[in-house]
């Protein structure tokens, strides 16, 4: 949404060739639900209404599997010409592993799935209808999930903090998503920011939205999501709603909580000094408060000149990049 109320919207007028499609799915122990992924894949690509994406390709981002993954990718990708394996040197974590396989990619129009085979193949037509109306992103919603309570928990509160950041959409979690590629490479990922990659181009100027698509049980494998991950995903929610409100100007955050501790810490302090100048009361009853003032006022000054620094580190940092992103010029 531009400032003046217009909603900004990815041009599609003279597009007709979309330059290829890649489907990027990171994959960790995976290695009973590869193949028969695939072959969903292919058959679905197969179909005529998706001719106009051709030529297409899988990425497949192992991320240190041990299971036999890595030996099952290697014989695919020398099976079908449009496989292709990316074997990361250790375990990095999901998002990691999907930034590698978006990076490797080639087309102009990102799918990222799971390898779990719980995303349905079969709903990519769907998703790439409605990025055909000129959205940056369309993410998947799933309905009926077929997931335990402790996976589902997680994710729903994910998603309800996710959602006091950027886009109104309800499933962050769902890792079936269709990109502009462009869009994917305008934003950094890191530790588990995977899920909120809607919110960040959110706050780029890109256009969101989200559709339902089906959920499918676990058949292989175990899930690799929990409680641990949620906490590690929250923290990067936290550090990625400060950056989007703040990243620009830190000084606003730390110079308000700086002021507003030492105008507390200063309001005591007049009050002493009223009491003991005016009253003529003595100050040895209120020692602990003198103390309170005290560190009030000089943790106050701290937090006001953090923000200075700060600040100054943000101009810095901006110095050879802009705080913002031109979608289009027309003249």
């Amino acid at each position: 949404m531009s400032s003046d109320g217009v909603e900004l919207k990815r041009d599609t007028s003279d597009q007709v060739d979309y330059g290829g499609l890649s489907i990027v799915i990171p994959v960790y122990n995976e290695q009973g639900n590869i193949e028969p992924l695939i072959d969903e894949i292919l058959n679905v690509l197969s179909a005529s209404e998706l001719e106009e994406y051709t030529p297409f390709e899988l990425v497949f981002a192992d991320d240190g599997s041990t299971d036999g993954s890595r030996r099952q990718l290697r014989e695919l990708a020398e099976r079908h010409d449009t496989v292709r394996a990316l074997f990361l040197s250790r375990n990095f974590g999901q998002t990691a592993a999907l930034a590698a396989g978006i990076d490797a990619s080639t087309g102009d129009i990102i799918v990222t799935m799971d390898a779990d085979r719980q995303n349905d193949p079969n709903d990519i037509p769907r998703l790439l209808k409605k990025y055909k109306e000129g959205y940056d992103c369309v993410s998947g919603r799933r309905v009926n999930r077929q997931d335990p309570i402790t996976k589902r928990l997680p994710s729903t509160i994910q998603t309800y903090l996710a959602k006091r950041t950027g886009p109104d959409i309800h499933d962050f979690g769902c890792t079936l998503k269709v990109y502009n590629a462009d869009s994917l490479r305008d934003i950094d990922l890191y530790g588990e920011g995977h899920r909120y990659i809607p919110a960040k181009l959110y706050n780029k100027g890109y256009r969101i939205t989200e559709t339902e698509v089906n959920h499918r049980e676990r058949k292989y494998g175990s899930s690799k999501y929990g409680a641990k991950r949620l906490m590690k995903g929250s923290l990067d929610l936290l550090f990625h709603a400060f950056w989007n409100r703040f990243s620009t100007r830190p000084l606003h955050l730390y110079g308000s909580i700086g002021t507003v501790v030492f105008s507390v810490g200063g309001l005591l302090g007049i009050h002493m000094l009223f009491t003991r100048l005016v009253l003529g009361n003595a100050l040895e009853p209120h020692l602990p408060r003198l103390l309170l003032v005290t560190a009030l006022v000089l943790f106050g000054l701290q937090i006001f000149i953090f923000g200075v620094l700060a600040e100054i580190l943000t101009r810095i940092y901006y110095q050879d990049q802009e705080p913002y992103r031109i979608q289009t010029i027309i003249e």
